[in-house]
């Protein structure tokens, strides 16, 4: 909310699967928008180079962050092999944490990937903490003496999570030592469809020359699709006569991405192991498994529709010894078929240590995903809102997997697909443009139905009994949601509500005036089926007089929601994000 001339804009993709960072200065920026400095990371496991690290954290036996990333998977491996790793705890794709989270507030754990467990703040904060330090260490290269108060901070998040989850990673940031007032929240698919509006039309793309003119002319409508590791997010967008746009169907998506896939294959590897061998692995050697889904992240990229060439497969050799120590005299490389969860037989052969499968058997890996996918969106591009989009943009980690490609430009063969060369850097390039210039999104639509809860004189024709309490001689109703916002209704960017009158009975230990969403356009009351609480419109420490009017003017078209209250006696005025 502050404004200020920053030295650079830098912004942080906090993935499911791999993490990173970029940033530009505003000369960088104004000479060529979509460059930016992102970091080279190098995986010690096999000295490959990446623009992202793996999302992966390690704490030592006392709860201490050692460290993240490659180097985090790199140190863990070294205590297992001097079995040392038992009482460290070491997390990994905990990003999804976040994905159903619907309540207000931070005091959860989460477990590591042994069962044992730390407060999720610190294991998100201190992931963003190294990123944010690692940013310092690279930008002072470049520039000396610059502190992370000279920046403008952009936190990537998927479009379709809840406020509560927006609200957890702003405080998880400021816990790293972010300032609050310099940090924005960036909705991934939006920031995708910023990097994709500004490259240059010599830039390639998988589509054909013309594509980005059409696609951002004014009057045209596209879909943007980020395909991550966790989340598909999904956005879609007019073009108006002034080059901004406005969302036409409200953010939304689901958790079908790349990881599920790894998921299909691991539980393929199951089958093949049998029960009593995988319960031994993941008793006493998780780490194998760990391995396997590692070799297959790299090799899955290589699956290919229609392929004439076998799938193959590194296979760690802890899995054929664990095989052998449960069947003696048994070589599981001897075996011929898999019978698979899905009651399929699947025929196998080995080589060396690699593992081979009929190209067939290596897509329905993908089958299930793919499809999820591919059904939404044409659900989507059946609704009223849907008619009219000629452009997918197709973007993230997963959008570089032909599998996916192919069957969305197979499924809508008569629409544009543009997926851009750099699709898996696309939400980061696209988060540093944001910060430099967030003009691009003019109307966004409301996720949800937002209201307050509040009491009102019990009426017998209109509330139920249940609701029904006596206070100082009056017959109330409790538990109302009193409406602000409907779900999918247009709001404008940087546009306030009309101020609302609330008398401010009491001031909690939490915070005052609590804020709901539902998922349904007109809720009676807070604790029907698709409500949650999500938050105090008033935070704890506001020092409002009680018994006295506050005016709250919100802003819902924000990437998080924004508060503005004020109280005429006092003449106190508090803005703030939902949470702070």
């Amino acid at each position: 909310m502050a404004t200020k001339n920053y030295l650079l804009v830098a912004a942080i993709d906090f993935g499911t699967t791999y993490s990173g960072f970029a940033f530009s200065t505003r000369e960088d920026f104004q000479r060529e928008p979509t460059k930016a400095y992102l970091k080279q990371w190098v995986d010690p496991s096999c000295s490959m180079i990446y623009n992202k690290t793996s999302t992966c954290i390690l704490f030592d036996e006392s709860g201490n962050f050692s460290k993240f990333g490659f180097e985090a998977e790199a140190k863990y491996q070294d205590l297992i092999m001097d079995n040392e790793h038992k009482t460290w705890y070491f997390f990994r794709r905990f990003k999804m944490t976040l994905y159903d989270k619907q309540l207000s507030g931070d005091g959860w754990f989460i477990e590591d990937e042994t069962g044992k467990q730390l407060p999720a703040l610190v294991v998100f904060s201190e992931s963003i903490k190294y990123l944010k330090d690692t940013l310092l260490e690279e930008a002072n290269k470049q520039q000396t003496d610059i502190r992370a108060d000279d920046i403008k901070w952009i936190l990537t998040v998927p479009a379709i999570w809840s406020d509560p989850a927006k609200t957890f990673m702003r405080r998880a940031a400021v816990e790293a030592g972010i300032d609050t007032n310099i940090l924005t929240i960036a909705l991934e698919p939006e920031a995708a469809a910023l990097f994709v509006k500004h490259l240059s039309v010599d830039r390639q793309l998988d589509g054909k020359g013309g594509d980005l003119f059409r696609t951002f002319a004014p009057g045209s409508k596209y879909i943007v699709v980020d395909a991550g590791g966790g989340t598909i997010d999904i956005t879609a967008h007019e073009v108006l006569n002034d080059g901004t746009v406005r969302e036409i169907i409200k953010s939304n998506g689901g958790n079908w991405g790349g990881t599920n896939v790894d998921g299909e294959y691991l539980d393929f590897i199951k089958c093949l192991l049998g029960e009593s061998v995988t319960k031994s692995i993941e008793q006493n050697e998780p780490q194998v498994l760990f391995e396997v889904c590692r070799e297959f992240e790299t090799s899955k990229r290589t699956i290919k529709p229609q392929s004439d060439m076998k799938f193959n497969v590194r296979i760690p050799s802890q899995l054929g010894e664990a095989y052998a120590n449960s069947n003696p005299g048994k070589d599981f490389k001897s075996r011929k078929f898999v019978f698979t969860k899905s009651k399929k037989h699947v025929f196998i052969s080995f080589i060396g240590d690699k593992l081979r499968l009929a190209p067939k058997d290596a897509e329905d890996f993908f089958a299930e995903t793919v499809n999820e996918i591919t059904c939404h969106l044409k659900s989507l591009l059946q609704q009223k809102s849907g008619i009219g989009i000629g452009t997918i943009i197709l973007v993230g980690g997963f959008a570089e997997s032909p599998m996916l490609t192919q069957a969305v430009k197979s499924a809508f063969p008569q629409m544009r697909v543009i997926i851009p060369l750099e699709a898996a850097w696309s939400v980061l390039r696209g988060a540093v443009i944001f910060g430099h210039d967030p003009s691009l999104i003019k109307e966004r639509r409301s996720k949800y139905t937002y209201g307050v809860r509040v009491f009102d004189t019990f009426d017998p024709t209109v509330h139920d009994e249940k609701y029904k309490y006596e206070q100082d001689g009056e017959i109330l109703c409790c538990r109302l949601f009193s409406k602000l916002i409907s779900i999918d209704d247009p709001v404008t960017v940087g546009e306030y509500r009309n101020p609302v009158e609330y008398k401010l009975t009491r001031i909690g230990h939490e915070g005052s005036i609590e804020l709901y969403t539902s998922a349904s356009s007109d809720p009676k009351y807070v604790d029907e089926i698709g409500c949650s609480f999500v938050g105090y419109i008033l935070s704890a420490g506001h020092n409002f007089l009680v018994n006295e009017i506050v005016d709250v003017m919100m802003r819902f078209g924000e990437t998080e929601v924004e508060i503005r209250a004020h109280q005429p006696k006092t003449e106190k005025t508090v803005v703030y994000y939902l949470g702070q």
